[in-house]
């Protein structure tokens, strides 16, 4: 990897590779290193915020059941978000925990 000169040249890059298409495309291999990590974990995240500040927990329920395995047979929908946490389920289940705890610390 090249030395970037600038932070907004290295978040572009970063940006770049948590957005590729599998991680065999760039060198970096870790965390959120493509698509479907950096999806599921940041839409599980969201819906964690979103269901505490809201109180309208049932949005939990259904990410939970992607997450744990209770939708792992035919698509019920076309969203391919579903796909994404159903690859990374542990980014999905990571990411909710995170914005539980955020939202339920904002809405205090």
């Amino acid at each position: 990897m090249a030395d970037d000169p600038t932070v907004l040249s290295k978040l572009v890059r970063l940006a770049k590779q948590a957005g590729a298409p599998s991680e065999g495309t760039y060198d970096r291999n870790g965390g959120f290193s493509w698509h479907a990590e950096t999806h599921a974990a940041g839409f599980a995240f969201g819906v964690g915020l979103a269901a505490v500040t809201t109180n309208e927990l049932r949005y939990v329920s259904a990410l939970l059941s992607l997450v744990f395995g209770a939708n792992r047979g035919p698509d019920v929908s076309s969203a391919r978000i579903a796909d994404d946490i159903k690859q990374e389920p542990h980014y999905a289940a990571g990411g909710l925990a995170v914005g539980l705890l955020l939202g339920a610390l904002i809405s205090r």
